[in-house]
């Protein structure tokens, strides 16, 4: 049942799940709270930590008063509650999605957070298009300039539990890299991909030391370079 509540107050079961909002957690909603649009811009990523694969960046408008206790940050629930929460909820009600991703070669080119950067301002300035006096709340300690300035830009810790949008963007991002990585698990047997979508597991372990790294790979990255070296041939 979707909860209307008065933003910037998340839903019970989240202030259970979070604990007290510290100082600047609560500075930030108020910001986002006195702002004179309706509306708020979420965005968060997911991918950072992958040894293979893209990063990816998604945005959601919805308005602020809006709320379901469903719709939770997507590390804290499984595949099919991330698909029921973003067919069921989260995509009937925004107002505006979007999705931006780099693969693994300009990650390596780049650096992986110059590359998130970029994709951050790219949804966000989409989105500011339509809503343009809106707040885009991103999760985290780091900001991120929209056109050269952090004009009605809000970052705090744990928005993605915190912020119902933010929460709807991570299981946006999350269920689009993950269907992306299964796919890739058929093209690339033998890393479990379809299970770990790229991250660090025994299978993935498995997979380097014994068939080596594959076009996906983030060579970049420590673990990568150094299955790399230990075994520079590839049937890739």
């Amino acid at each position: 049942m979707t909860q209307q509540l008065a933003f910037p107050f998340p839903e019970k079961s989240k202030k259970k799940l979070l604990g007290p909002l510290s100082p600047q957690q609560e500075r930030a909603l108020e910001r986002v709270a006195s702002s004179s649009s309706e509306y708020v811009i979420g965005i968060d990523e997911v991918g950072m930590g992958c040894w293979a694969g893209p990063v990816v960046v998604a945005a959601v408008v919805l308005r602020k008063d809006w709320d379901h206790d469903e719709v939770v940050d997507s590390k804290r629930i499984t595949h099919k509650k991330r698909m029921d929460a973003l067919c069921k909820h989260i995509l009937p009600n925004a107002e505006l999605t979007c999705v931006l991703s780099q693969p693994n070669t300009i990650i390596d080119k780049e650096g992986i957070r110059v590359v998130v950067d970029r994709l951050t301002e790219g949804c966000a300035l989409f989105c500011r298009r339509r809503f343009p006096r809106t707040f885009v709340v991103l999760d985290g300690d780091l900001p991120v300039e929209v056109d050269g300035s952090v004009t009605r830009v809000v970052w705090m810790p744990k928005a993605d539990v915190i912020v119902t949008a933010v929460s709807a963007a991570s299981i946006l991002a999350k269920v689009t890299r993950d269907l992306y990585m299964k796919e890739q698990a058929k093209l690339y047997p033998g890393y479990g991909w379809e299970t770990n979508v790229g991250y660090h597991s025994k299978k993935h372990v498995w997979g380097l030391e014994n068939m080596g790294i594959t076009p996906l790979h983030r060579r970049s990255y420590k673990p990568v370079t150094a299955y790399a070296r230990a075994k520079p041939g590839s049937s890739w």
